[in-house]
C-alpha cells in the first residue's frame, strides 16, 4: 500500500495521471439549474415544523449538516473529527437516511441560494463558492427537496428571543433525553432538557460512538414502546448516532441542538455568540 501511495504521488508529479479531484466545479448552466430547484426553508418555519411533528409524536431528526459533514463524507478531516473509511461511509448513511419525517439541513445560506436577514460572513452565511460545492457534492441525497435550516435555533435567538425561548420550553416540556458534551454544566442540563445527560467525549466522539449508542439504547429502552425525543449536541458524529437509532427502529424523533448549547454554557465558539451577547442568553435561560 506504501509502495503503491509512493508510485502514485511520482505519477502525479511527473503529470502522468491527474489527482482525483475532491470538488466539482459547478458551471454556469448548473448553477441556473440550481437556482430553480434548490429550495432554503427559513429558521423559523424548520422549528414550526420540528415542532408539529414532535407533537404527532412522528419518528425522525433534526440533522443539521455542516462544513464539518460534508468534509467527513467525502473522506476528509473535520476540526473537531478525523476521518477515516468507516466514519465516511456512515456518514454517507446518514445522507442518505431515509426513516421517518427528516428535516435535512444544509449550510448554505449564501447570496446564490439566499439567506435571512441580518446573516452576514462568518455568521450564518457561506461564500456562493463554498454554499455551490457543499450542494453539489450532497445535492443527490436532497432529491431537490426542501433544505431546511441548519441554524434555526441560533438565527432565532439572535433575532426572535421570544420565539426561540417559547420553542426551548416545548422542548423541555418533551422530557427527553440529553445525548452531548460531558462538560456542560448539570445545572444548564437541567435548565433545558431535565436531569437525564449521556456524556460524550468534547472531541473525537466517533471513536467512543459504540459505547454512547450502547447507554442511549438502554435509556430508550426503559420506556420503549412510548414516542420520545432525543436532543443530540456531539458535532459530526451526533448525525451518525441519530441514523443508527432510527435505523434500529426506535420509535423516536431525535433533535441536533447545535452551538446555542455552547453560548449558554458560557462558551464564545462563534462569532453570532458575541453578537447576542451574554446577558441576553441569560435572560433567555430565566425565562425557561
Amino acid at each position: 500500500m506504501v509502495i503503491k501511495k509512493y508510485i502514485k504521488k511520482i505519477l502525479v508529479k511527473l503529470k502522468i495521471i491527474r489527482p482525483k479531484k475532491t470538488w466539482h466545479i459547478v458551471s454556469e448552466s448548473e448553477k441556473k439549474s440550481l437556482k430553480n430547484k434548490v429550495k432554503l426553508v427559513k429558521a423559523k418555519n424548520t422549528l414550526e415544523e420540528i415542532k408539529q411533528t414532535i407533537e404527532q409524536k412522528r419518528k425522525g431528526a433534526y440533522l443539521r449538516f455542516g462544513d464539518g459533514d460534508v468534509y467527513l463524507l467525502l473522506g476528509l478531516n473535520d476540526l473537531l473529527q478525523k476521518s477515516d473509511k468507516k466514519l465516511s461511509s456512515e456518514m454517507k448513511e446518514t445522507f442518505n437516511l431515509n426513516i421517518g419525517v427528516l428535516h435535512k439541513a444544509l449550510a448554505i445560506n449564501s447570496n446564490f441560494f439566499g439567506f435571512e436577514p441580518g446573516m452576514v460572513e462568518n455568521m450564518h452565511l457561506v461564500s456562493d463558492n463554498d454554499a455551490l460545492k457543499y450542494y453539489w457534492a450532497t445535492k443527490k441525497y436532497f432529491k431537490d427537496k426542501n433544505v431546511y435550516s441548519p441554524v434555526a435555533l441560533h438565527y432565532t435567538a439572535a433575532f426572535d428571543e421570544d420565539f426561540c425561548v417559547d420553542f426551548l420550553k416545548f422542548l423541555k416540556k418533551s422530557n427527553p433525553i440529553f445525548v452531548g458534551n460531558e462538560f456542560i454544566k448539570p445545572d444548564l442540563v437541567n435548565t433545558l432538557f431535565g436531569s437525564t445527560h449521556i456524556k460524550t467525549p468534547s472531541r473525537d466522539a466517533y471513536s467512543n460512538i459504540d459505547v454512547i449508542e450502547k447507554d442511549l439504547i438502554e435509556a430508550l429502552n426503559h420506556d420503549k414502546e412510548n414516542f420520545r425525543v432525543v436532543v443530540v449536541a456531539m458535532g459530526c458524529s451526533g448525525r451518525i448516532l441519530q441514523k443508527r437509532i432510527l435505523k434500529k427502529g426506535y420509535n423516536v424523533y431525535l433533535f441536533d441542538f447545535g452551538s446555542l448549547l455552547d453560548a449558554f454554557n458560557g462558551e464564545n465558539s462563534r462569532l453570532w455568540i458575541d453578537i447576542v451577547g451574554s446577558d441576553k442568553l441569560i435572560q433567555m435561560l430565566n425565562n425557561i
